[in-house]
C-alpha cells in the first residue's frame, strides 16, 4: 500500500488545525477586548444613568423649591396688595376725619356765639312772658348761661342744655296747670290759687273763692274779674287739678290786640 498519499491527506487537516490554533488566540483577544469595551460601556451607561438620576432628583428638588418660592411670592404679592388697599382706605378715612375736624372747628366758631344769643333771647322771653314760676324760670336761664360759658363742657353738651331749656319752655304752651302761692294784689298779700292756660292766659282766685283776676299783658299787672267769673275760674282750677273730667272752659280772654 502506498503510504505517501495517506500522509498527504493529513497535511491539509494539520494545516487547518495549525491555522485554527494560530487564529484562536487572536479571536480570544479580540473577544476579550470586545467584552471589555461592552463592560466599560455598561459601566459608563450606569454612571451616566446615575448622573441622570441625580440631575433629575436635583431638578425635581429645584422645581419644588421654585414652586414654594412662587407660591410664597404670590402670597406676598397678594398680602402687599391687601396692605396697599388698606392703606388707601385709611388715608381716605383720615382725610374724611380731618375734614370733619375742620368742619367741627368751623361749626364751633359759629355755634358758640349762636348759643349765647339764644340764651339771651330765652331770658328776655321769660322776663316778658306771663309771670308764672318766673323766679325759678329766670334763675334757670341764668344758670344755663353760666354753664354755656363753662370750658369743661363740650359744645355738644352745652347745646343739649340749651335745647332742654327751650323744650321746657315750649312744654308750657300746651298744658293746663294750677298751684298755690302768695300774691300782692291791691295792696294786700293774698293766698291764692293760680291757673295757667298754656301761654294764653294766667288767672288767680283767692282760697275763699270770692276774688278772681287775670294777668293783663298790656298793662303788665293783675286785674280783678267780675264776680260772675268766680265759678268758671273755680271750675277750671278743678279741671287743672284733675278733679273733674276735661270740659269746655268759659273764661274771659283778653282781646288779641291787647296781647303783647
Amino acid at each position: 500500500m502506498p503510504i505517501c498519499p495517506r500522509l498527504n491527506l493529513y497535511k491539509p487537516l494539520a494545516a487547518l488545525l495549525l491555522a485554527a490554533v494560530c487564529v484562536a488566540p487572536a479571536l480570544a483577544a479580540e473577544l476579550e477586548e470586545s467584552l471589555s469595551v461592552v463592560s466599560s460601556t455598561n459601566r459608563s451607561a450606569a454612571e451616566s444613568q446615575q448622573k441622570i438620576d441625580r440631575l433629575s432628583a436635583q431638578t425635581r428638588a429645584l422645581l419644588e423649591e421654585y414652586r414654594k418660592y412662587a407660591e410664597g411670592s404670590e402670597y406676598q404679592a397678594a398680602y402687599t396688595r391687601e396692605l396697599e388697599e388698606l392703606q388707601a382706605a385709611q388715608e381716605l378715612q383720615i382725610a374724611a376725619l380731618r375734614e370733619e375736624i375742620e368742619q367741627a372747628r368751623i361749626t364751633r366758631q359759629r355755634i358758640v356765639p349762636l348759643m349765647r344769643s339764644m340764651a339771651d333771647a330765652l331770658e328776655k322771653f321769660v322776663v316778658l312772658d306771663l309771670p308764672f314760676h318766673q323766679e325759678d324760670r329766670v334763675t334757670g336761664v341764668l344758670q344755663l348761661k353760666q354753664r354755656l360759658n363753662d370750658p369743661g363742657l363740650s359744645v355738644a353738651a352745652r347745646f343739649r342744655l340749651l335745647l332742654e331749656a327751650y323744650q321746657i319752655e315750649q312744654g308750657y304752651g300746651g298744658s293746663l296747670e294750677a298751684w298755690r302761692g302768695p300774691l300782692q294784689f291791691e295792696g294786700e298779700t293774698l293766698s291764692v290759687e293760680y291757673l295757667r292756660v298754656g301761654r294764653v292766659a294766667l288767672y288767680f282766685q283767692s282760697l275763699d273763692g270770692e276774688t278772681s283776676g287775670y294777668w293783663d299783658r298790656a298793662g303788665q299787672s293783675w286785674v280783678r274779674l267780675d264776680a260772675q267769673y268766680n265759678r268758671p275760674v273755680s271750675q277750671a282750677l278743678r279741671v287743672a287739678r284733675n278733679l273733674v273730667a276735661p270740659q269746655l272752659l268759659q273764661l274771659p280772654m283778653a282781646p288779641p290786640g291787647e296781647a303783647s
